[in-house]
């Protein structure tokens, strides 16, 4: 989780009303903010990834604001237009596509808000940017620069004069330098590299990797430029607002850039009037609160969420850093924070019936007992891994439940086998002690005829320099013996994944298929970078549940 330092006494600045240091450090908790240690003045504050505004003092004193009733009006973010212009050439589009900008005047920088943007800047790296592969941000000094700018490509041979450096460099060495090492493989697999340069030729930013020295900022520089690329327009757009919402609290005054591209121009940034609608009924079960409209409608102003009440529904309006209200569920998270977490109180459930274990859980523990009592170390992944994985396995990516507007390239699809995640285990531990047996139970997901069905999953893999098809076996039948007191064999066949005369079909008592058995073929281990074999076998537990549950009826 990102943590951001702040001293109280900056935030009691900030902060319109009167609040003591007490207050602020009691009421932080309540914004969703986690205080991570305190040494005097001095706080360390962990907030959640999905509030990147929350990266500076200026947002949390923002919220602090809001949910102290210090401001109950909040006017729109005034963008003015500036002269400034951005022709992008059509080459980038093969590197790094996207790009917007903004311009802030008149905007006051000492030491501790030069601090804070950089703090605030490398957090948007990190997060949104996914270290700045799918976002950089270049902030500038303006006055040093004249319009218009171009964003075009070059060649490794290109030189300028880099961030805190005194002489020129080409694009090649810097590449090679220590900075360049930590992102240049970002821009691999290219032979042209993006960058950006004024009216003058004088080089602004070669993104993601480093500024130009010519447009470092002091504390005497009032007027900024801000440029922010990447690989996805929505991430890049949310990055900038984060970025001039936060200096126009910081007292500057916000202009727009315009971007020519492909024959067409935008300008940016924009405020856009974006409205979610949720029902109030939802709201009040949800929540469990007994809340009339009106309450509904200040409790979201208290988060800085202007509401109005149309028929059944409360009808919202967000500011441009609020971009992870995304479905109704976190509005209604907002209606909860501004009631106040502190004053929901913990009822006890209307019914005096006891729970208990649920049929399948008990035979899924009972699973893991088995495993791990066999030796095997159990390992949890998540349900979303990406569609290279599948390709990497060389199993089909055929019907797969993807993931619309994904933010990352890890998570796009829902799995339908545990067998890459096997595959990614041992591939991260190649170089820890051999042998190493693993298992995962787990849910993958699959699409048939347009219908999605579910079903929990084993996979057991064995890894060491003699594994082979006779001894993942002996784990596959000693499985079926001691969990269910039944004899698995197994029918020769062909799969993809496996080494043909090395594969087969798990087959129970009644001969009807349950999983797959084999030897992992050595395609798919060079895929993973393994240099070990491994062997595995992959059963559909819910087929056997089903045997369990019947003998017990």
């Amino acid at each position: 989780m990102p943590v951001v330092e702040l001293n109280l006494n900056r935030i009691k600045k900030l902060v319109s009303g009167n609040v003591t240091k007490k207050k602020i450090i009691d009421v932080l908790p309540f914004l969703g903010l986690d205080i991570e240690s305190q040494d005097g003045d001095e706080i360390r504050i962990e907030y959640s990834p999905n509030r990147p505004d929350y990266s500076t003092d200026y947002g949390i004193a923002r919220s602090l604001n809001s949910f102290l009733d210090f401001e109950t009006e909040y006017s729109k973010y005034d963008i003015n237009e500036s002269e400034f212009v951005i022709n992008v050439d059509k080459s980038t589009e093969q590197v790094r596509q996207y790009i917007v900008a903004a311009v802030i005047k008149d905007i006051k920088l000492d030491d501790e808000t030069i601090r804070q943007i950089i703090t605030m800047q490398e957090d948007l790296h990190n997060g949104i940017g996914r270290k700045r592969k799918k976002v950089a941000i270049g902030i500038h000094n303006l006055d040093v620069i004249k319009s218009p700018l171009e964003y075009i490509t070059v060649d490794d041979s290109f030189s300028f004069i880099p961030l805190n450096k005194d002489s020129d460099m080409t694009v090649k060495a810097i590449l090679n330098s220590e900075i360049g090492n930590q992102y240049a493989n970002i821009l691999s697999g290219h032979n042209r590299y993006p960058i950006i340069r004024d009216a003058n030729k004088q080089v602004l930013s070669f993104p993601p990797i480093i500024n130009g020295d010519l447009t470092r900022l002091d504390s005497k520089t009032t007027n900024l430029f801000i440029d922010v690329t990447g690989t996805d327009l929505d991430a890049v757009s949310n990055a900038l607002s984060v970025l001039f919402t936060t200096l126009n609290d910081a007292g500057g005054k916000v202009q727009s850039v315009e971007i020519n591209v492909n024959s067409s121009k935008i300008r940016t940034p924009e405020v856009n009037d974006n409205t979610m609608e949720v029902e109030t009924e939802y709201v009040r079960s949800l929540l469990g609160l007994e809340i009339s409209e009106k309450e509904i409608i200040e409790y979201l102003r208290r988060c800085r969420i202007l509401g109005e009440i149309s028929g059944n529904k409360v009808v919202i309006k967000t500011e441009p850093f609020r971009f992870d209200l995304i479905h109704p569920v976190d509005v209604i998270e907002e209606i909860g924070l501004g009631y106040g977490i502190h004053n929901l109180e913990p009822t006890l459930p209307g019914s005096d019936m006891t729970g208990g274990f649920d049929e399948k859980q008990r035979f899924l523990d009972k699973a893991r007992d088995v495993l791990t009592g066999l030796g095997l170390i159990e390992i949890m992944t998540i349900g979303l891994i990406s569609e290279d994985m599948l390709e990497k396995s060389e199993m089909s990516t055929s019907e797969l439940l993807k993931v619309v507007d994904t933010k990352s390239i890890e998570h796009e699809v829902l799995k339908n086998s545990n067998v890459p995640a096997i595959l990614k285990t041992f591939s991260k531990n190649i170089h820890k002690k051999y042998p190493q047996r693993i298992f995962e139970i787990s849910k993958v997901f699959g699409k048939k005829d347009n219908e999605i069905h579910e079903n929990y999953q084993l996979t057991v893999g064995l890894a060491h320099a003699t594994v082979n098809f006779t001894e993942v076996s002996s784990y596959l039948n000693a499985f079926g013996k001691q969990l269910l007191d039944i004899d698995l064999s197994t029918k020769a066949s062909e799969n993809e994944i496996f080494v043909k005369g090395r594969a087969a079909e798990i087959i129970d008592e009644e001969g009807i298929k349950v999983g797959v058995i084999g030897e992992i073929k050595p395609q798919v281990l060079e895929n993973f970078a393994l240099r070990t074999p491994i062997s595995l076998f992959d059963i559909n537990l819910d087929q056997l549940m089903k045997k369990k549950i019947s003998k017990n009826e």
